[in-house]
């Protein structure tokens, strides 16, 4: 259900990631995270990951628009593993040949595909194993410190909570003091370091 918010005068609604919208998130998930592994395998290889997550009603995708455009996308997952297989499997000869090009014309994606593999170990928290992820979360700049990402964030709580899930976890970069102002302010905690990286848990 689209849910009217307000950024300073216009309204933003949040609503579910359709596929109408998905050139324009891939656009903004480009502009704001350009670094991430998966911008850099391209704007088809993202498309292709937004759909699987509108697809699947274990995962999550929410949007924020206006009259004008999508302003901004959260992303998340019950539980990464099976996503990602999910993903993998259903992959055309085609599209592997095409990341693979991607690895050979990037070198430095094996670097960062390595990085990534510590943040593929369970996430232990009070005892428990926490599997539901915030995959990635984008904000257009001209609609930052308007409300947008805490009302995507809290699309994220709803969702989990749902699922009747007691925490869910993200990671970021440790150097980003922005994001860990951000985080901290919607209640997560710092749980763990992995290399460049933070671990942050939301208790639900």
């Amino acid at each position: 259900m689209a849910v009217p918010q307000r950024v300073g005068r216009p309204l933003f609604t949040l609503k579910p990631l359709s596929s109408v919208d998905i050139d324009a998130v891939v656009k903004l998930h480009r502009s704001a995270m350009g670094y991430s592994f998966n911008s850099r395998l391209g704007a088809k290889h993202l498309a292709y990951l937004y759909s699987q997550i509108q697809q699947d009603e274990t995962c999550l995708g929410t949007v924020a628009v206006t009259d004008e455009k999508v302003i901004g996308v959260v992303s998340a997952v019950l539980t990464p593993q099976y996503f990602k297989e999910k993903v993998f499997s259903s992959m055309s000869f085609q599209r592997w040949i095409s990341l693979a090009g991607r690895l050979v014309i990037q070198p430095s994606l094996w670097f960062e595909l390595w990085q990534g593999r510590a943040l593929d170990h369970p996430v232990i928290y009070k005892n428990m194993e926490v599997k539901p992820t915030l995959i990635a979360i984008a904000v257009d700049a001209s609609a930052r410190q308007a409300g947008v990402g805490r009302a995507l964030v809290q699309s994220v709580d709803d969702f989990f909570r749902q699922l009747a899930q007691p925490f869910y976890h993200l990671d970021t970069r440790a150097d980003n003091s922005t994001a860990r102002a951000f985080y901290h302010r919607l209640g997560f905690v710092e749980h763990e370091r992995r290399g460049r990286d933070l671990i942050l848990v939301k208790e639900l």
